[in-house]
C-alpha cells in the first residue's frame, strides 16, 4: 500500500469532496432513502462543507478520500465522517487512516473514540475489527464507540 497522508481542505476541495461522497455512499444513500437527489445533496453538501473542520486523505500524492474528526469534549473524540474513494478500498488505506486517528484521540487525551454509521454501510465491518462496538441504535445509523 501507498503511503497515506492528510492535509487541511480547501475551498478548491469542493467538488472533489461532493463527488467522493457520492461514489461512496450513494448506494447506501439509495438504500436508506430512496433514489438520489442531486439538489437535496448538493444542498447537504452546501451546509456541511467547512474547510477548516476537514481533511483530505492523499494515497501516493493523490486524493483519495477525507475524514471529519475532533475532541467533542475533554474525552471524547469524534469522528463525523470518513469516505475512502471506491478504487481504494480493501487496500488498507481505511484501516491506516482509522489507526492514526486513534492515535490522534490517544494524544489528545480521549478516552473514548465515537463514530456513528448508517446501519447498510459496509464500513461497519472495519469499525468492529479495530475493536468498535454498537453501543446505540439511532435508525438509520449506529452509534459505535472504542475505548481507549
Amino acid at each position: 500500500m501507498e503511503d497515506v497522508h492528510l492535509r487541511p481542505a480547501t475551498t478548491a476541495d469542493d467538488e472533489f469532496l461532493y463527488d467522493l461522497h457520492r461514489r461512496t455512499l450513494g448506494d447506501v444513500i439509495e438504500a436508506t432513502w430512496g433514489p438520489w437527489d442531486d439538489d437535496v445533496q448538493r444542498e447537504f453538501h452546501r451546509k456541511w462543507f467547512a474547510p477548516e473542520t476537514v481533511e483530505i486523505v492523499l494515497v501516493g500524492g493523490r486524493r483519495a478520500g477525507m475524514v471529519q474528526a475532533a475532541m467533542t469534549d475533554a474525552a471524547t473524540f469524534y469522528i463525523s465522517r470518513i469516505e475512502i474513494a471506491p478504487e481504494v478500498q480493501g487496500g488498507g488505506v481505511g484501516t491506516t487512516l482509522l489507526r492514526g486517528l486513534l492515535d490522534r484521540a490517544r494524544a489528545s487525551g480521549a478516552n473514548v473514540v465515537e463514530l456513528h454509521v448508517l446501519q447498510l454501510n459496509r464500513a461497519r465491518e472495519l469499525y468492529e475489527r479495530l475493536g468498535f462496538q454498537v453501543v446505540d441504535v439511532e435508525p438509520p445509523k449506529l452509534r459505535m464507540r472504542l475505548a481507549l
